[in-house]
């Protein structure tokens, strides 16, 4: 609305993204990564009390991925047409449904249908968040929130199996899942009363579903776009590579306790929070371009320090806990800045756009692990091969987005 001084109407100033609002987008956010991994630690017991083996119990976490993986593509479009706030809210409602229910569940199948609602529903979160944030944010300034929903997405997954070891412990398996949906309610509360509506009604798209992979075609077409969102892609499914394969690195080829995982596995979850904050900071001085330079380069130097201690059999906990922190907190300066550079040119349709890039993102990460878990019964060169390959994509994508930025814009 309008403000009135002395009888004059004012123009209604543009609203803009506040701290409260970005914590509210982050923490409904933190839904679909943090639900993926939070009931890990119980698969055993799942399997168990269902009566059902544990591979076919593996089908809930396949079929939550899938659900977010999907979810984001058509949320995030339909975002575009009917509104954000509908979109995130609507969705973490859903997810609180869901996953209440699957807290009941006592048929494994019914679970796992379950378990693809929650990840259709809980995607809305991810997607109509980033979309929020680029209905309010341009260039530069983008970077910042980008960087930390980004990192709410890339913590998710590590901090899940603790949050999950924990409710499994207090109340057993079904206390995950009720776990899940109150943080669903709260978090769906949360964005009803902080976030308002980004998106106004004269910049919505109109159309069915013909229109809206139309639009995403257009949006593929913009090399600047796919470039940059095909380095957020592998360097997601470098990070899965990483999350699938750490337990067994450190439990079966380093020889180390659970416990030493465990420490090991929260501290580089840490590191990669850091690596966000400290992006956050250096985005006011440094160009988007060059701080995803910066963890491309620390991933790189990784994987040829991984390769030496594969090559030469000198792995220890010495030489291979280091890299392992390093892998992961390199995305903190890559998630953010990259983000906002694929945006630039497809604010047009920034819901279709972005639910393109979580879509795929996921879907990356499951081929990632499958491929890591097939291609070397060892864990640690399985990381190396596949991983040291996402990675030099990762470059070659940079580098592809470097050239379209210069051509277009060269002060970019």
């Amino acid at each position: 609305m309008g403000l009135c001084h002395d009888g004059q109407v004012t123009t209604k100033p543009a609203l803009a993204l506040t701290g409260v609002m970005l914590a509210a987008l982050g923490f409904i956010g933190t839904l679909g990564p943090f639900g993926t991994d939070a009931y890990l630690p119980a698969f055993p017991a799942m399997a168990d009390d269902l009566r059902v083996t544990p591979s076919y119990i593996g089908l809930t976490l396949s079929l939550f991925t899938i659900g977010m993986a999907v979810g984001q593509f058509f949320l995030g479009s339909l975002s575009d047409r009917i509104g954000r706030k509908t979109v995130i809210v609507g969705g973490g409602l859903l997810m609180a449904v869901a996953s209440a229910i699957a807290g009941f569940a006592a048929d494994a199948s019914v679970l796992i249908v379950l378990c693809l609602f929650m990840g259709l529903s809980a995607s809305a979160g991810v997607v109509g968040g980033r979309a929020v944030v680029a209905d309010l944010t341009h260039g530069e300034a983008a970077v910042r929130p980008f960087t930390i929903l980004g990192m709410v997405v890339s913590i998710g997954p590590i901090i899940g199996p603790i949050g999950g070891t924990l409710l499994l412990t207090l109340g057993g398996w079904r206390a995950i899942f009720f776990g899940l949906a109150i943080f669903a309610v709260a978090s769906s509360v949360f964005v009803a009363i902080a976030v308002p509506e980004s998106l106004p009604r004269d910049k919505r798209h109109t159309g069915g579903v013909t229109q809206m992979f139309r639009t995403a075609g257009t949006i593929l077409r913009d090399r600047q776009y796919l470039a940059f969102a095909i380095l957020i892609w592998f360097g997601f499914g470098m990070l899965f590579t990483y999350i699938s394969r750490s337990s067994f690195i450190v439990e079966h080829n380093l020889g180390l306790p659970p416990a030493v995982y465990s420490a090991s596995f929260g501290i580089n979850g840490i590191g990669l929070v850091l690596a966000g904050l400290l992006t956050t900071r250096l985005a006011k001085f440094v160009r988007p371009r060059r701080l995803i330079r910066v963890g491309v380069i620390a991933q790189l130097t990784a994987f040829a320090c991984l390769w030496i201690v594969v090559l030469t059999g000198a792995s220890s906990p010495w030489t291979v806990l280091p890299i392992l922190f390093v892998l992961a907190s390199s995305m903190g300066f890559i998630f953010g800045p990259a983000t906002a550079m694929a945006m630039e040119h497809v604010r047009f349709a920034s819901g279709t756009a972005l639910a393109l890039m979580g879509s795929v993102q996921f879907l990356a990460a499951a081929v990632a692990v499958t491929i890591s878990g097939i291609v070397n019964p060892d864990a640690l060169v399985a990381l190396a091969e596949v991983g040291s390959v996402a990675s030099v994509l990762v470059l070659v994508a940079l580098i592809m987005g470097r050239a379209r930025t210069v051509t277009t814009s060269p002060t970019s």
